[in-house]
């Protein structure tokens, strides 16, 4: 895969994204890409949802490109629209809160010095999930990954003017507010056939490494990989929750005992109990448990580093290699 030359690329922003406002980052962002770009039109979002109207008019309109300067949620609305077409390629660039896709692929957290990379950037196609609710009969693509149980939960209850005042921060209260109430319970099946596996209180379901700015539920996972990897934490202790965090900060979920990690390419997500589970979809909550999730034939161009294409070429390949299956 090769640097390519693009001619003509829309920039989308969210002005409520991140602990600040965007405007003056997406002029500096817009000036950068033109230096490589033939035409670059700047566009600001207005509500829920407007990124995917914004990605399909620019893919109507021929734009090869598209960059979003956003938050992880706003990424998933343009991706929403870029499913399943291999032009435009999607730029991402660091606007948000987490922004896990910056941190997954290796670009800069300055949107700038991010912006300035596009000439060395390489176009690759990404496979994504895709979570299936049964309730509603309706399907949302990811390219992180999906949650369920107390992530979502998490996520739903997450004040946004504290996350403009905090970032990160804010998931920290909420996760410690939801400590004071009953957890989710669900249960995973990972065979059309089988019987559902113990109850667990959080099932993450991923194409990434990376979750929630820096930490790792799930380490074998790459954008790249034709398949998907599942962590779940059986039981729903709250010390094994609380440690499980602290797993994730080590990077290291596949050391703690109560972690099943497993690689799929299809699982059924279902309540154990009658509270509802939510599900969170690359960081914004899209609806409830039960839910099927997997690898879905929809594809979308990703522009990466070199370097990221190569980790899974000369690592990742070979360190998923075997199966996870730690209880």
């Amino acid at each position: 895969m090769r640097p390519v030359q693009f001619r003509k690329a829309v920039c989308i922003y969210n002005p409520a994204s991140g602990r600040r406002t965007l405007k003056s980052r997406a002029r500096e962002v817009e000036a950068v890409l033109a230096r490589s770009v033939g035409s670059v039109e700047l566009r600001a979002t207005g509500s829920p949802g407007h990124a995917g109207q914004l990605a399909r008019g620019a893919a109507d309109r021929g734009c090869d490109l598209v960059a979003c300067l956003s938050g992880d949620g706003t990424v998933n609305e343009a991706v929403q629209a870029l499913a399943g077409t291999q032009s435009p390629a999607l730029l991402v660039l660091p606007g948000g809160t987490a922004n896990v896709l910056v941190h997954e692929i290796g670009l800069p957290l300055q949107s700038a010095a991010a912006a300035a990379m596009l000439p060395t950037l390489t176009p690759a196609t990404v496979r994504l999930g895709e979570v299936h609710f049964e309730s509603t009969a309706t399907t949302r693509y990811f390219l992180l990954m999906c949650g369920a149980g107390l992530d979502a939960a998490i996520a739903m209850r997450v004040s946004t003017k504290l996350k403009r005042r905090l970032g990160q921060g804010a998931y920290w209260v909420s996760a410690a507010s939801q400590c004071l109430r009953r957890f989710p319970k669900l249960r995973a099946i990972a065979d059309r056939d089988a019987q559902p596996d113990r109850s667990c209180c959080l099932a993450v379901v991923s194409k990434s490494r990376m979750y929630g700015g820096r930490l790792v539920f799930t380490p074998g996972a790459h954008l790249l990989a034709e398949d998907l990897e599942a962590s779940e934490v059986i039981g729903s202790s709250r010390l094994l929750c609380g440690s499980y965090l602290v797993a994730a900060a080590l990077r290291s979920p596949q050391l703690w005992p109560g972690v099943r990690l497993r690689r799929c390419r299809e699982l059924r997500l279902v309540p154990d109990g009658p509270v509802p589970v939510p599900v969170q979809v690359d960081g914004e909550v899209a609806g409830f448990l039960p839910a099927r999730v997997s690898l879905s034939r929809a594809a979308c161009t990703l522009l990466v580093p070199p370097e990221y294409v190569n980790s899974y070429r000369h690592e990742g390949r070979r360190s998923r290699q075997g199966h996870f299956d730690q209880r």
